[in-house]
């Protein structure tokens, strides 16, 4: 005989729906918190909200009422306030939602309240998905998705009847408000039937999978242009990487160690074993720290024109040369990290972007709202930039070289500046490099490494002060004297930013750089070579590049990394790679890898079959001896005791591990009882309860106590049924 599930009632789905509500209130906020915006306020007092809300469902009938009269007005001025004094639409709008989402978590909602709050809820996940490009996204779309499909069954069946509830005024409790969380779900699960909900969940899976197949079978086209949302939101650099960087600054990024960018190259025997990853080119010094001059700025904003291709200062390609693709996390620079000069970039979509040579140096109109893809072709990796046009241009009018040899003004620091440049170099240095190496020389020895440093006090310019001094200091120090010193000797150099280093990712394969990597160092025009030579004048940088250019195991295995946070942002990496920037070539070269890998398991397998069949054939071509037979024998009888003992013990065993996992809803006695007299009317086919004895049994084991009939009269009805159902 089939088992009598109780029915689920208008009360039982108004706490369902009240619930799955306040589920979908707390993962709207979770998406918020993956987003770089303003609403660190709204996020706390919203997910407090909606846990109260789901712990005690009474409470909002508690608030008064001109609470519901000014909320909307309220809500309205907020967001028209918001909106004109930030300028900044999607971040408004972000936390307009949020707002909303609030005012449903805290009042009793009817059935378009209950849409309401499912389309704002996926408003929010839909727009973090597409700013922060987050993995995060898929596994926060499934289960939003779940729970909204699950509260729009409960509204359909609530409202089955075609009428609608009655509008609650403030004040009044709804019934349904009453009796614990801890019945409800036990009535809920009694009331389920597990196998169309395993129908039902196995359906969702299936379409899931089914759009993933479809998602990577449909002809690919440009779609990212027409994704507006995240031109909405203008983020401001987290890191220094700007055009203008004071001393510190720099620094302070190595306080981050989160990711940067990723770097996939083809052939990673390329990669140098200490990389300098080229991203702000400063040339003019401000006293405070160093710029980008003002000509050089204007030179870069030029471009206009949204293009997905950048032509490079090589004017020879090598075929031969590898691919390299940057997967760069937002929030960094609008300055592209380059090793060196290049023959071609190319952009997932087009760009508005500037490109100057002077500098070899790519900065993009805006800074990228979300991660930002581009590959570069035949990058160079050397120490030294080869510029022949700087070097014509320096020898038919040397003033072109003014913006590389600027210094400050007062003729007091400039005489303290030499008296140093002195100490260094007391003779007229031949060449660039032979300066270069006196100068890291000198500064290695007067100057200790230290991150925490200070300028010494008293009068002039900060940084001749710290350098005719012996006290400690950091990369953006040694790095701005040097250029200091250099230009007072005569020779063209500027300072150069971004990052140093990087460690494999076991997981990916992609040369992880983070903000810890942040770096300063210099460039100085060399003449004789007609180039620009890098050098870092930071106490320690060789005995890190020995280290790393070590070709021992452990050189190398200090390179790897394989934390359980490089699992995380190889997956990260994985979906940039394979969902968000997938396009036509990805797709080509997927379908080429699964059927190269469906022929490999195919002939792998037939290979397998092959061999167990000759195997099989050899076994039976055997002479047949006793020894065989008792084998064969043997195996027969385990399999028949193995039967026999389940049909003896396991079947029951079975049964009592399916009722040890059947949790009582309740430990209330009277609970208990009502279930008791209800499973055992269950067990008898001819066995019915009367109408009125078994409504009142339900209401005893599922209903609020408040509203119970007597359970002494009750039970005794239910013992006479009993007694008389022969």
């Amino acid at each position: 005989m089939e088992r009598k599930r109780p029915q689920l009632n208008a009360d039982d789905l108004g706490r369902l729906r009240w619930g799955l509500g306040a589920l979908m209130a707390l993962l709207s906020v979770v998406t918020v918190f993956f987003m770089d915006i303003d609403a660190w306020l709204l996020m706390p007092v919203v997910a407090v909200a909606a846990i109260a809300a789901l712990v005690r469902p009474t409470w909002p009938s508690k608030l008064p009422g001109f609470v519901h009269r000014l909320a909307f007005p309220f809500i309205a001025l907020a967001f028209v306030y918001d909106l004109t004094s930030s300028q900044e639409p999607l971040p408004a709008l972000i936390r307009l939602a949020l707002l909303l989402i609030l005012y449903r978590v805290i009042t009793y909602r009817q059935r378009r309240d209950d849409l309401q709050l499912v389309l704002l809820g996926l408003f929010l996940v839909i727009v973090a998905g597409v700013i922060t490009v987050s993995l995060s996204f898929a596994v926060q779309l499934l289960a939003f998705t779940s729970c909204a499909l699950v509260m729009l069954l409960a509204v359909t069946l609530e409202h089955a009847d075609g009428r609608s509830p009655k509008a609650y005024a403030p004040g009044v409790v709804p019934s349904w408000t009453r009796g614990s969380w801890r019945t409800h779900l036990a009535k809920l699960r009694m009331a389920t039937d597990w196998r169309l909900a395993a129908l039902g969940a196995a359906a969702f899976g299936g379409l899931v999978v089914l759009s993933g197949l479809l998602f990577l079978a449909i002809p690919r086209f440009d779609i990212q242009s027409s994704l507006f949302i995240d031109r909405l939101i203008s983020r401001t650099t987290k890191s220094g990487f700007s055009e203008d960087i004071r001393f510190g600054e720099v620094t302070a990024i190595t306080q981050d160690n989160s990711l940067a960018f990723s770097v996939d190259i083809e052939d990673p025997g390329l990669m140098p074993a200490v990389p300098y990853w080229r991203m702000v080119v400063l040339d003019e010094y401000t006293g405070e720290g160093f710029r980008v001059s003002s000509q050089f700025r204007r030179d870069l904003n030029l471009g206009s024109i949204a293009r997905s291709r950048v032509n490079g200062t090589r004017l020879r390609p090598d075929y031969g040369a590898p691919t390299w693709t940057f997967y760069m996390e937002p929030g960094i620079s609008r300055y592209l990290p380059l090793l060196g000069d290049f023959y071609t970039m190319s952009f997932t979509e087009p760009q508005s972007f500037g490109f100057l040579e002077q500098l070899r140096v790519v900065a993009l109109r805006r800074e990228p709202p979300k991660m930002f893809a581009y590959r570069t072709w035949n990058m160079g990796t050397a120490a030294n930039m080869l510029d022949a046009t700087f070097a014509l241009d320096l020898r038919g009018n040397p003033a072109l070289a003014e913006p590389f040899l600027h210094l400050p003004d007062d003729p007091t620091d400039l005489a303290r500046l030499d008296r140093v440049l002195e100490k260094i170099s007391p003779a007229p240095p031949v060449s660039a490099a032979a300066f270069s190496v006196a100068a890291i020389n000198w500064l290695e020895q007067e100057h200790p490494y230290a991150l925490a440093s200070a300028v010494p006090e008293g009068e002039g310019d900060a940084l001749i002060r710290w350098l005719d001094s012996e006290a400690s200091g950091h990369c953006e120090f040694f790095a701005g004297s040097f250029v200091l010193l250099a230009r007072a000797a005569g020779f063209p150099a500027r300072i150069v930013t971004g990052f140093r280093g990087g460690t494999w990712n076991e997981f990916s394969g992609s040369f992880m750089v983070r903000n810890s990597n942040a770096h300063a160092w210099v460039e100085i025009f060399d003449n004789a070579s007609n180039s620009w030579i890098r050098y870092d004048p930071t106490p320690g940088h060789e005995a890190i590049a020995a280290r790393a250019a070590a070709a021992s195991e452990t050189a190398l295995a200090s390179l790897r990394d394989g934390s359980w946070n490089a699992r995380l942002e190889s997956l990260r990496v994985f979906w940039y790679r394979r969902i968000v920037n997938f396009d036509i070539e990805t797709q080509e070269a997927m379908v080429t890898s699964t059927k190269e890998f469906l022929q490999n398991k195919s002939r792998e397998l037939v290979a397998w079959t092959d061999s167990r069949l000759a195997a099989l054939r050899a076994w039976a071509t055997q002479p047949w001896n006793l020894d065989r037979f008792a084998w064969i024998g043997g195996i027969l009888l385990g399999f028949g005791l193995l039967s026999l003992a389940w049909r003896k013990a396991g079947q029951r065993w079975w049964l009592q591990l399916r009722r040890s996992t059947i949790r009582r809803a309740d430990q209330d006695p009277v609970r208990r009882e009502a279930a008791r007299w209800l499973r055992r009317g269950r067990r008898l086919e001819a066995f019915v309860w009367p109408p009125d004895t078994e409504a009142a049994l339900l209401r005893l084991r599922f209903g609020n106590d408040q509203s119970w009939p007597d359970p002494t009269d009750v039970f005794r009805a239910a013992r006479q049924a009993w007694r008389g159902r022969d």
